[in-house]
């Protein structure tokens, strides 16, 4: 089997590289650096001939690794994830919790077939597609990206740069009005926070942001936080480590396959940690878009 490891030497403030050395001999496989941002999805794009790819990095190499792979003609080459994130948050939703657990998913028999999520968006000022692997944020979450910086994450650590970035992007925010068109009607309302995830946890694993998600289920979970009293938004994040945040009273909460979305004023999208383009967009579930390897 030939395999190939691209690797961001720069993903968890910046000590990919060394969190790679660490573990590079017990790798049989070709290595590719990704020297600046885009260069991972560039090499996963030209990988023809190897039948498994490791994303080696955090969740930005591991969405443009798969954004890479969903190029090639025919069936894309099997994913794999050597973690060397802050957050690590798609391979914790796959259960690859540390290095040691990934490198056993590598070199075990284990896959499964996971789904994605296609965005149809604006970027350069024309349309594009991007395909994220765990989430899409629309406005609110590309503004938490925007906020949890390099030297956030340096300084404040895995534990809480997630945090940090949500209360700086909190204080700063202005609840526009989205028009929304889901599977079963339409919606036109202020929102504080528009996420559509596959899967569970985010924030490094500890917030359970999306309860019941699961990225083999051929479904989304959105999540709507109507324009309120920030106070209140901040109290209610205590209760994301157990998903009780969806219960609160600016909450919507529901399964979807397919979202039209658009925002006055326009905003902007991440997708899995990364601000990817900005709207109008369609957002979809892609059913057992990858094969992964898992534990």
């Amino acid at each position: 089997m030939r395999t190939l490891v691209i690797c961001s030497p720069v993903a968890g403030g910046a000590r990919g590289a060394e969190r790679f050395a660490a573990c590079r001999e017990r790798l049989q496989a070709d290595v590719a650096t990704a020297e600046r941002a885009g260069h991972a999805e560039e090499l996963a794009r030209a990988s023809q001939g190897y039948d498994c790819i490791i994303a080696a990095g955090g969740d930005g190499t591991v969405h443009e690794v798969a954004n890479g792979l969903l190029s090639h003609p025919g069936l894309p080459p099997r994913l794999a994830i050597l973690p060397l994130g802050t957050g690590n948050d798609i391979a914790r939703n796959l259960g690859i919790l540390d290095i040691e657990t990934a490198l056993a998913a590598i070199q075990g028999e284990r896959r499964t077939r996971i789904d994605l999520v296609r965005v149809d968006l604006q970027r350069n000022g024309g349309p594009a597609v991007v395909y994220a692997v765990l989430n899409v944020g629309v406005g609110f979450g590309a503004a938490v990206v925007r906020a949890t910086t390099v030297a956030v994450k340096r300084l404040f650590g895995q534990d809480r740069a997630y945090l940090v970035g949500t209360l700086r992007a909190l204080a700063a925010w202005r609840s526009p009005l989205y028009r929304l068109r889901l599977d079963e009607g339409e919606l036109s309302e202020r929102l504080i926070l528009l996420g559509v995830a596959n899967g569970e946890y985010e924030g490094g694993g500890r917030m359970r942001l999306s309860p019941g998600a699961r990225m083999d289920d051929g479904r989304l979970e959105l999540l709507l936080i109507r324009h309120g009293s920030k106070l209140e938004v901040l109290r209610n994040l205590g209760k994301l480590p157990t998903g009780d945040h969806i219960h609160h009273r600016l909450a919507r909460y529901q399964s979807i396959r397919r979202l039209e979305v658009a925002v006055e004023p326009e905003v902007e999208i991440a997708a899995d940690g990364d601000v990817v383009g900005r709207t109008p967009a369609v957002i979809e579930v892609v059913p057992a878009a990858l094969e992964v390897a898992v534990p």
